[in-house]
């Protein structure tokens, strides 16, 4: 298999594999109808195939150099891994610029970028076992490779982070073995690719049909039919580029072969961007479009006339680079210096965490007394079945506003106490952590809807309030408060929903497609469990972040209490009892999937305008409001200017919407 041919067939898949992001944007069956454009399914299932290709290949190239030059493992980490990384942190930092002018910075910066680092645990694990080769470098190979797909298990990254990567060992067995491939062995290798692909296409489908209960197993064995699918995938490539003529040097069409294969790995990092910016959502389906195309052959054809310019620039930056090192000294020490910079950059990265770390323990350690003194000045607690449960209470008047917080903020009554502070100009005012959260002591129930509901029954009941209760939910209290008008509608004589949370998320808080609600919740949960993991090393080692309460809660004389705040969502949040509601969210969302406002009940469901516009999770929020409406007459959905922190920043505004509701009761 020459270059060449190599280089051909990879151009051409680094087309496809754009065709298959595309396809995954706009066609996949995952998608929300309000969405989702025909056209482009064939190219949604076919993207760890086309992967597997290039580590085959990558494998293959690997073995034949190393073979034919000599010392070519002398420098090989540097010379593999400048380009790579090259184009990495250039079209990283493309990435960071356009997320953070969208107000979208995240990690990964770049989604599509898990095949860099990928590539790079190949690279190195090749360079640790033949770097001396002997009998058992290919088995110690594979238990690298193993070891790596384990690791991305644990993270809970997709399939497609390890389904492909074994393929790699196969380039690396073939590059030694002059395979002939007689017509009975393509026959062969393509019923079996035909067979597991199948199958492994079919697998959620088999594992719904056979009601089994545990989708861990299923999902192993999906695994290893894409591994054999993939693998028999790559013998098939490779098979026509040894039965295959090349072709002649000149043609129109080797040109342009020659044109994309030799910049596979700059339109790889970069044509994702594309799809995102011109897609029905920029990255995910919780933030707005940018510029978005639902006319699937201009969608296509942007994004591959965009990604082919920025491929080609960006390849013309390296070969700059590699013009520049090798015309001047000075460019050329610098690159050779490379692993001095990596190894003084990992020194720099080691006391910058030793830094943080102290100092966040420290900024724990001080931010206690505004705790204790928040504590001792606002809160109260009542026993709710054995719990103590913390309260923040304000105000007279007729009427019993019981706010009702959004998980992001573990600690409603310090974060909502500003906003219950001007409510209670005119009512009487009632905030309340969960338990598990804030002030309140933890236990060991479940959480589900009906344990939320029991408690700011108990809640109430303690606190001697039976009548004039008026809901006021945040986002994923919303899904309490509906199950709280289903149990127990005594009492409440109205409700004001502020973004509160639509049932209608529950499916589409993870993306991808599930085939049944066991295997989404298997997802879920170890999604919980990572989630769980990330915030404890990110608040041991000081990399934790919190939100900016110093904007959210400006011109209150909430400000002394910020350290107190900090260290609420520091201790609270994706932690504990929040995990534990980030676990059962589906489940919550689905308990309460008919629910329809009772018909005599007086409500309003606000929404702000980002959550119009954005449509969090591909769904039509404004829509699902109208559908829980039984009774237009004294119900209604309205829109607020802002976003779903309004509730905190906008106190004034809140308190104006709700004394409006409350009048007319």
């Amino acid at each position: 298999m020459s270059v060449k041919k190599s280089k051909n067939i990879l151009g051409i898949f680094s087309i496809l594999i754009m065709m298959h992001h595309l396809g995954q944007k706009a066609s996949a069956p995952w998608l929300s109808d309000s969405v989702r454009v025909h056209g482009l399914e064939p190219f949604v299932p076919i993207g760890y195939l086309l992967v597997a290709f290039f580590f085959f290949c990558s494998g293959y190239g690997l073995v034949k150099s190393m073979r034919g030059k000599e010392n070519y493992m002398r420098g090989f980490l540097t010379k593999r891994l400048n380009r790579i990384l090259f184009v990495f942190l250039v079209t990283e930092f493309i990435w960071f610029t356009v997320r953070a002018l969208n107000d979208a910075v995240g990690l990964p910066l770049n989604p599509y970028s898990w095949f860099v680092y990928t590539i790079i645990i190949l690279y190195v694990g090749f360079f640790l076992f033949y770097r001396k080769e002997g009998k058992y470098s290919l088995l110690l190979m594979a238990l690298w490779i193993l070891g790596y797909s384990v690791i991305c298990y644990i993270l809970v990254k997709g399939n497609w982070w390890y389904n492909a990567s074994p393929v790699f060992l196969l380039g690396l067995y073939l590059a030694d073995k002059d395979v002939k491939f007689r017509r009975i062995n393509i026959i062969v290798i393509s019923a079996l690719f035909a067979a597991t692909f199948t199958l492994s296409e079919f697998a959620d489908a088999i594992y719904s049909a056979l009601g089994m209960t545990y989708f861990g197993i299923t999902n192993l064995i999906k695994v290893l039919l894409q591994i054999v699918a993939c693998s028999s995938f790559s013998l098939l490539m490779y098979a026509g580029c040894v039965h295959t003529r090349e072709l002649p040097d000149g043609s129109k069409v080797q040109k342009v072969l020659s044109f994309f294969g030799n910049m596979t790995l700059e339109f790889y990092l970069i044509h994702g961007l594309f799809v995102q910016m011109f897609g029905h959502h920029f990255l995910d389906d919780s933030t707005a479009p940018i510029c978005y195309i639902r006319n699937i052959p201009l969608f296509v054809l942007v994004v591959f006339a965009l990604s082919t310019a920025s491929a080609f620039v960006l390849k013309e930056a390296w070969d700059l680079m590699v013009y520049l090192q090798g015309r001047s000294d000075g460019f050329k020490k610098l690159t050779h210096d490379l692993k001095k910079f990596i190894l003084i950059a990992l020194g720099i990265f080691v006391l910058v965490t030793v830094f943080f770390a102290i100092n966040g323990a420290k900024s724990s350690s001080d931010a206690q007394s505004s705790v204790k003194k928040f504590k001792k000045e606002f809160i109260q607690t009542v026993d709710v079945n054995g719990t103590d449960v913390a309260v923040y209470t304000k105000g007279e008047g007729k009427y019993n506003i019981v706010i009702l917080s959004s998980d992001m903020y573990p600690c409603s009554t310090i974060h909502l106490k500003p906003t219950a502070d001007v409510l209670a100009e005119q009512n009487h005012v009632i905030v309340i952590d969960y338990p598990g959260t804030g002030y309140s002591g933890d236990c060991d129930a479940e959480r589900t809807s009906d344990f939320y509901t029991d408690t700011i029954k108990g809640t109430l009941d303690a606190l001697g309030i039976k009548d004039n209760i008026v809901l006021l939910p945040h986002v994923i209290s919303g899904l309490y408060a509906y199950r709280y008008l289903e149990k127990y509608p005594e009492g409440v004589v109205g409700m004001v929903g502020i973004d509160s949370a639509v049932p209608e998320v529950g499916p589409r808080i993870l993306g991808g497609t599930y085939s049944s609600t066991d295997e989404y919740s298997w997802y879920l949960g170890r999604y919980a469990d990572i989630m769980g993991l990330e915030r404890f090393l990110e608040v041991k080692l000081g990399y934790d972040s919190t939100p900016p309460y110093d904007r959210i809660f400006m011109r209150t004389s909430h400000l002394e209490y910020i350290p107190a705040m900090e260290e609420m969502f520091r201790t609270n949040f994706h932690q504990g009892a929040n995990l534990e509601e980030q676990r059962y969210s589906y489940k919550n969302c689905m308990s309460v999937i008919d629910f329809k406002l009772p018909a005599d009940l007086p409500a309003v469901f606000y929404a702000t305008n980002a959550i119009k516009q954005g449509q969090p999770y591909g769904v039509d929020w404004m829509a699902e409001y109208e559908n829980m409406i039984s009774n237009s007459q004294i119900q209604s959905v309205k829109l607020l200017t802002g976003d779903p922190y309004i509730i905190y920043y906008d106190r004034r505004l809140i308190a104006q919407v709700v004394n409006a509701f409350i009048s007319s009761l």
